[in-house]
């Protein structure tokens, strides 16, 4: 049985781990109504300049880039 746990409300939402069993292992304070720390919102988000040069041929795909 997993131990399901969400994370702390005001923390970040970054998760890990496999379906049904993940952790929240980031504990830094992020602003009402944003899901993710600066650091992980790098990861999450593309930006749109970004996804546009990816569509445009070079670079890596966007799904490998999607983390979470």
């Amino acid at each position: 049985m997993s131990d399901f746990s969400l994370p702390r409300p005001g923390r970040c939402k970054w998760a890990e781990g496999d379906a049904g069993n993940y952790t929240f292992p980031c504990s830094n304070r992020v602003e009402a109504g944003v899901s993710y720390c600066a650091d992980h919102s790098a990861i999450v988000y593309i930006p749109p300049e970004e996804r546009r040069r990816n569509r445009s041929g070079g670079g890596m795909s966007l799904s490998f880039k999607r983390a979470a």
